[in-house]
């Protein structure tokens, strides 16, 4: 039956999840124990490889002339190429090249003119060579076979879907076991027909006052219904508390941590040096998303028992004051305490300001009670009813965009968007931000802000720019109002089909706007996808993942209830906690450590584990009944 097949497949998935751990620990032990990586022998010795590097052997085939190799990375947009090497005739040299990203290689005479060009991608510890001529050049020959660096990231997938599949599987033979062998069975008694609608009404009633999940209303039991013995979902729906959208913050939650911790050191878990987007670059808005979301809870919730409005005033603006002061404390970390550089902005600083925002629009702006009465705009009515809050969110974004565009900013020309530094061959290498950078330094003063933005790399500028500043804290405004939006819709439709279709939708025309900005190019189009200047394709892009991710979270956990959202809904419950400590105990043991060899399975490794002891806190900390809020 059922339960064999299912005991075949649990024997079966912890036999694979042992080979798995198996071959874990081996590379571990392999990658612990043997800490030397390949050389590349530069100059006249030789250069111990790190992360994402290769050896590049470039050899002159001809007998007579002198020729250069440039190169440049894919990345750095309209850049102009280094010089790395020159070679005699007949001659061979090495050199380091990066494997992060694609390169642009230039063979060049002695005149400096372009003989030709080829793009190639590198793969990390791999030795290459690349034969190169007046008249032509060889394809490039692979010596050293590179490591497969994604390897590690497979194996942690299938490792960690089999720990939760055999974690589900313990949990339905519990369950059928408590079933099956429970002394104290419920006897089947009749059920009053009248009693089991007013039960009903009564559910319905009060899910429609606390913003939970419901269905569409089920049929009347017949009065012949029988009570069964039934496994009620753990904690689903407790305290009116929506799981998916805990679930959804947990998830947020927790790839900022691991994020936080490095990542594994893959580009991909890495902030975008300027345009584009990466899974890093998708935590910070969705949890500013998914603060609108609960702001509507919170202060419907307020309003209908009638709290003074004031009083809820006061609230928001205390719980502004601790998020800000917390983000200065975690600016004071590592040393950076000293009150003439202290850099002022930051992420709680930004949730602070967005939060302040919005919550005093709907303090003063929500209607607690909604009115019964159809009118023609019924089907969009959490969309007509809240017109003064879009309208002023409107507003905050055109004074962004005016400012963006319109604001003369000393040496650099008006609308600039660009990073400086070598972007577009190092016309404007001190404009880093554009207006954004200009306003900061006029408003903080330029030792306040901060000095080492994600384009600092790739672009080679010194110019400071905070990606956290003032001016794009107008257009995240734009981003909780959007969470906002999904949260009346909560409290507006009680079906689940209507929420989900209206989140879909929600979606789909946020990707599509965003799409229509960007001109569906990472560097081309009005306004690129940028997370450092909180652009509008930004704020929409991330909003458009966020309505769509929502929306599987809740059909699969609060519609057809295939999972209650755990263990990620633990750190969802507790993202204060979670976040203030992962910042705090980051870099110490047994969170992190220094890694003996320079590959991506060590770094790896060790931020899974650290990421994974703060969902293990998490749910310790939900057993208490523990939670930390401001």
């Amino acid at each position: 039956g059922l339960s064999q097949l299912m005991l075949e497949a649990a024997g079966l998935a912890a036999t694979l999840l042992g080979e798995v751990v198996s071959h874990v620990l081996q590379s571990f032990a392999t990658s612990v124990m043997d800490s030397t990586t390949p050389t590349c022998n530069v100059g006249r010795g030789a250069v111990r490889l790190t992360l994402d590097q290769a050896c590049l052997k470039v050899f002159n085939s001809d007998t007579a002339s002198y020729l250069q190799l440039w190169a440049q990375s894919v990345e750095c947009y309209k850049c102009n190429p280094w010089q790395f090497l020159t070679l005699d005739p007949g001659t061979i040299q090495e050199l380091v090249v990066n494997t992060t990203y694609p390169s642009d290689l230039y063979i060049r005479n002695e005149t400096e003119s372009d003989l030709y060009k080829v793009r190639y991608h590198f793969g990390q510890y791999g030795t290459y060579q690349l034969g190169i001529s007046t008249h032509n050049i060889t394809h490039i020959q692979v010596l050293v076979k590179p490591l497969n660096e994604f390897l590690p990231l497979f194996v942690a997938f299938i490792f960690f879907f089999m720990l939760a599949f055999v974690w589900q599987c313990t949990k339905f033979f519990r369950q059928r076991m408590d079933a099956s062998y429970s002394p104290h069975r419920v006897r089947s008694a009749p059920v009053d027909e009248s009693s089991s609608l007013l039960s009903q009404a009564l559910s319905r009633e009060s899910a429609s006052s606390s913003g939970t999940q419901q269905s569409s209303p089920p049929a009347p039991l017949p009065v012949t219904s029988q009570l069964q013995l039934v496994d009620i979902p753990d904690s689903r729906g407790t305290g009116g508390r929506l799981l998916s959208l805990d679930t959804f913050r947990g998830l947020a939650i927790i790839i900022m941590v691991f994020v936080n911790y490095g990542g594994g050191q893959y580009y991909f878990f890495q902030h975008a040096r300027w345009n584009g987007l990466t899974v890093a670059d998708l935590v910070f808005p969705w949890f500013l998303w998914i603060m609108g979301v609960s702001l509507i809870f919170s202060i419907r919730s307020q309003l209908r028992r009638t709290t003074k409005r004031y009083m809820m005033l006061l609230h928001i603006l205390k719980r502004c004051t601790i998020l800000f002061f917390l983000g200065l404390i975690i600016n004071s970390g590592n040393g950076h305490n000293y009150m003439p550089t202290f850099r002022i902005m930051g992420v709680l600083q930004r949730f602070s300001i967005c939060y302040g925002i919005t919550a005093l629009m709907e303090v003063y702006l929500m209607n607690p009670q909604e009115s019964p009465e159809y009118v023609w705009y019924w089907k969009v009515r959490d969309i007509m009813r809240s017109g003064v809050q879009w309208t002023i969110t409107t507003v905050l974004v055109i004074v962004h965009t005016a400012i963006t565009f319109g604001l003369v900013v000393p040496g650099c020309p008006k609308g600039y968007l660009g990073p400086g530094g070598l972007y577009n061959g190092g016309e404007h290498g001190n404009c880093t931000g554009g207006a954004a950078a200009y306003v900061d330094i006029k408003v903080l003063g330029k030792a306040h802000v901060y000095r080492s933005p994600t384009c600092r790399m790739i672009y080679n500028n010194d110019a400071p720019y905070d990606p956290e500043g003032i001016l794009g804290a107008l257009t995240a405004v734009l981003t909780v109002q959007l969470g906002a939006a999904a949260g009346r819709i909560i409290v507006t439709y009680q079906d689940h089909d209507s929420r989900i279709k209206r989140w879909i939708i929600w979606g789909i025309v946020c990707g599509m706007l965003a799409g229509f900005l960007c001109s569906w190019h990472k560097e081309s189009g009005p306004i690129p996808v940028n997370k450092n200047l909180w652009s509008l394709s930004f704020v929409f892009v991330t909003a458009c993942f966020a309505f769509l991710l929502l929306s599987f979270l809740y059909l699969i956990i609060d519609k057809w209830q295939w999972w209650n959202g755990s263990p990620l809904r633990y750190a969802g419950m507790n993202s204060i906690l979670v976040y203030m400590g992962h910042e705090i105990c980051g870099g110490l043991f047994p969170w992190s450590w220094t890694p003996v060899g320079e590959h991506h399975a060590n770094y790896l490794i060790m931020n899974l584990w650290g990421t994974s002891m703060w969902i293990i806190i998490a749910y310790i900390c939900h057993r208490q009944k523990l939670y930390v809020s401001v």
